[in-house]
């Protein structure tokens, strides 16, 4: 159990200019707070990085500290929020990362759609047909769902429209596409509605 009176001394020296004493709270807390954090982290490095950086904000803001007996339960609130830092850059890093793949697979999927394929199967040859007499906002809905592979629920949220809307509407643009296709391939090759 650590003397928290024996902190306060400490703190005392520290604001008094004798700079080496906070060493002696880095000795006494550096283990404790590591363990602390290693917890809430995913690696050991990323825990000392924490642990640093916390002794140095605590140091740096020292002043504010207004209870000197609290000192360990102050720098573990300054610790978690480094931690809450490193989540949230962990996550933007993720996201980045994951919108960069997205982005990267709908641009492989778009050309390989624009491209001209060997493939000149009638039926091909219907659906883009088909494809072609779509809205734009029916040729979006089917991009969104088919090319860059989002959910109900994403294509909702870029759409404004709820999720089971959107399940609703992406059928009836699938039934109305199927009937398409069935009659270009069988009644008129030619024909103008899709």
């Amino acid at each position: 159990m650590q003397d928290h009176a024996q902190d306060a001394q400490i703190i005392a020296q520290v604001r008094d200019g004798n700079v080496d004493a906070y060493g002696l709270l880095i000795a006494r807390y550096q283990r404790l707070l590591y363990y602390s954090v290693l917890g809430k982290v995913r690696e050991h490095p990323e825990a000392q990085d924490i642990v640093q950086k916390s002794f140095v904000t605590a140091y740096q803001n020292l002043d504010t500290l207004t209870d000197p007996e609290a000192f360990f339960p102050w720098i573990k609130g300054i610790a978690l929020n480094h931690c809450r830092n490193e989540w949230r850059r962990h996550h933007s890093y993720a996201t980045m990362k994951e919108r960069l793949l997205e982005a990267r697979q709908a641009e492989v999927n778009l050309r390989w759609l624009e491209q001209e394929h060997a493939d000149t199967s009638p039926r091909a040859e219907a659906l883009r047909q088909c494809l072609e007499r779509l809205a734009p906002e029916e040729l979006s809905l089917i991009e969104l769902r088919f090319v860059q592979e989002f959910s109900m629920e994403q294509i909702g949220a870029e759409l404004s429209k709820g999720a089971e809307a959107v399940r609703l509407w992406l059928y009836r643009v699938r039934m109305r596409l199927g009937e398409c296709v069935r009659r270009r391939l069988t009644l008129d090759p030619r024909g103008d509605t899709a």
